[in-house]
């Protein structure tokens, strides 16, 4: 499974220019299956920052966090998305300790189930506003663009590329 093809634009979120594979969806879906690929090739113990079993843990709870944002931004009027604190997350909901076969698991389930929710909103969900705190008026669309750009960002700090 190689590297997905990608364009560039800048992210209203990150508010810097980002890497969007051309078919998101379909890269947002083939995710799962992507980080349990990269973490069994993985040898790497060279890691600047979090080891690949954090990353993994760290991609589950964002997962799991994502899919009520997006359930909200599509059932609500421009909801009020508050951001989370990546560091404290990990600190206090023990990426240390947690199983990695769990991660993954809770990862594939929640990602499936998200992409779903996504597909089945279609554009018109896409477009759907939510309120940052900080950043102001966002959409789904850019919510989920960001993430996939999130993703091959992890991916390739996995893999060392």
């Amino acid at each position: 499974m190689g590297e997905p093809a990608i364009t560039r634009h800048d992210c209203a979120i990150c508010r810097t220019t980002v890497e969007v594979p051309v078919d998101v969806m379909g890269a947002l879906a083939d995710m799962p299956e992507r980080l349990a690929e990269a973490l069994r090739k993985t040898k790497r113990a060279d890691f600047d920052g979090w080891s690949p079993t954090f990353i993994a843990i760290h991609l589950a709870d964002l997962e799991v966090s994502r899919g009520w944002r997006i359930r909200r931004i599509i059932a609500e009027e421009r909801p009020l998305i508050a951001p989370l604190d990546q560091d404290v997350l990990g600190a206090r909901l023990h990426y240390g300790e947690r199983d990695l076969d769990a991660a993954l698991e809770t990862f594939a389930a929640n990602r499936a189930s998200n992409v779903e929710l996504v597909r089945l909103a279609g554009e018109s969900g896409r477009a759907r506003l939510y309120e940052h705190p900080t950043l102001g008026e966002l959409t789904l669309g850019g919510l989920i663009d960001h993430t996939a750009d999130h993703d091959l960002a992890h991916l390739r700090q996995i893999v060392g590329g």
